[in-house]
């Protein structure tokens, strides 16, 4: 059974990989860093917001990143393109996320993975959804509390 539940969890990432090719880090030519660190995006942040991130990115306060893989901690996490990962802070914003969002407000354009907070918004829902309010563009409710799904 454990065996079973693997299997299904790995499918549904690759899943999600095909769905979002378009937007992923395939032919990405800048340069990528392993560590990111923001007070305030972007006077105050290293590397600046265009880069990619393949690691952590930690966010004092407002952080910005084009992609980032892995992780963006912090008070206000924004990702313009692709999150390919865990988001987790007071509030998260991708483009596409392909992971988990947790915070109090998660926002992406189209998640492949799991939102948790209070309120949780998307354009495309290939998910869960769990919260006080989720609002889906399509893939699940429209809105619908608690627990909204979409495949």
């Amino acid at each position: 059974m454990k065996k079973m539940k693997v299997f299904l969890a790995v499918a549904a990432v690759a899943m999600c990989f095909g769905a979002f090719a378009d937007d992923d880090f395939g032919e990405d030519t800048r340069p990528w860093f392993p560590l990111g660190l923001s007070i305030v995006a972007p006077p105050l942040q290293l590397p600046s917001p265009s880069h990619t991130l393949f690691g952590a990115a930690v966010n004092l306060g407002y952080g910005q990143m084009t992609d980032v893989a892995i992780a963006d901690v912090g008070i206000v996490n924004n990702v313009t393109r692709s999150m390919i990962g865990a988001e987790v802070g007071l509030v998260n914003l991708a483009g596409t996320c392909v992971g988990a969002q947790v915070g109090g407000v998660n926002i992406a354009g189209n998640l492949c993975g799991v939102q948790v907070g209070a309120v949780n918004i998307t354009d495309d829902l290939h998910g869960l959804q769990v919260g006080v309010l989720n609002f889906s563009g399509s893939g699940g409710a429209w809105v619908f509390p608690i627990l909204n799904y979409g495949f």
